[in-house]
This record gives structure tokens, sequence and C-alpha cells, in this order.
């Protein structure tokens, strides 16, 4: 991952994503997918934003200098009910940091309760998540993605 990329994406997912609070989950195109809702309850734009986890390498960490021992570490892959359980104990959390993996775009979102939502990216054939803004799979003005390569693009 180019690290202008990764600063970039990471200063962006930043501006979005902080100070909004997980507010839904949405079933994917299939059973692979799954959508966590994010929402700004204030007079900001974007408001409605949103995380397509396609390949459900997802872990909650109690804090966030575990980091470093989640970092590089090959997670299974969890199914729908626990990603489901996983999303739904935190509810309405809000988010106050988020930080890219230093050699890969792992995702971490800290929550205010100091838990780290972190998103793997572990996988040469799937794009593992997509951060994106209104209702549709692809973005309103705002779209990145941890794609295959170990590589991180966005579309703004």
């Amino acid at each position: 991952m180019k690290w202008e990329d990764k600063d970039y994406a990471e200063k962006t997912l930043k501006k979005l994503l902080i100070g909004s609070q997980l507010d839904g989950i949405k079933f994917g195109v299939d059973s692979e997918a799954l959508f966590a809702y994010f929402m700004h309850y204030s007079n900001r734009e974007p408001d409605l934003l949103w995380l397509n986890i396609e390949v459900r390498k997802i872990v909650l960490l109690d804090r966030l200098e575990n980091i470093d021992l989640f970092a590089g570490s090959r997670l299974p892959e969890i199914d729908e009910d626990a990603a489901i359980k996983l999303l739904l104990e935190n509810r309405r959390e809000k988010v106050i940091d988020v930080q890219l993996g230093n050699v890969s775009p792992h995702l971490f979102i800290t929550l205010e309760s100091g838990k780290v939502l972190c998103v793997n990216w572990e996988d040469e054939d799937y794009e593992c998540w997509q951060v994106g803004d209104g209702l549709g799979y692809t973005g309103r003005e705002w779209l990145i993605i941890a794609v295959p390569g170990n590589e991180i693009s966005f579309f703004l």
C-alpha cells in the first residue's frame, strides 16, 4: 500500500466517520456481505454512511493498544450470525477515531467505549471492505475500498 494513498484515505475516513454512530445493519447482496450503517445525528453532511464488509474477517478488540496484536494476524472468517451479533452489541456507539493498518489496509474503527472494530484485509481475490455514503452500493460522493493486491482505492 502506498503511503500517500493510506494517508489520504485515512484522513478522509476520519472526516467522514468520526462523530457518527453505529446505527443499523443491512444484509448484503449475498450471504457473504453485510452492511453496517453509521449516522451523524447533527447537521453534518454526509449524514448517512455505510461500511460494506464483504469478507467477514472482523473482530472487536477491547482497547486500541491491542491493534499491534491484530495487525498481520490471520483471522478466520466468522459466520453471518456472529457478525450481526458483534455489530448489534455495539449499536449506537459513537466513532471517535479511524485508522488504517501500516502495511495492509486493515480498518480500525475506535468506538466511544474504547472498543475497536477491526476489519481485516487479508484476501487476494476480493475487496474486503468499502466505506461510502448514501443509499447505494457505489457511494453518492464518497467511496473508499480495500482492493486486492494490498492496496486502497478511493473515488471522491
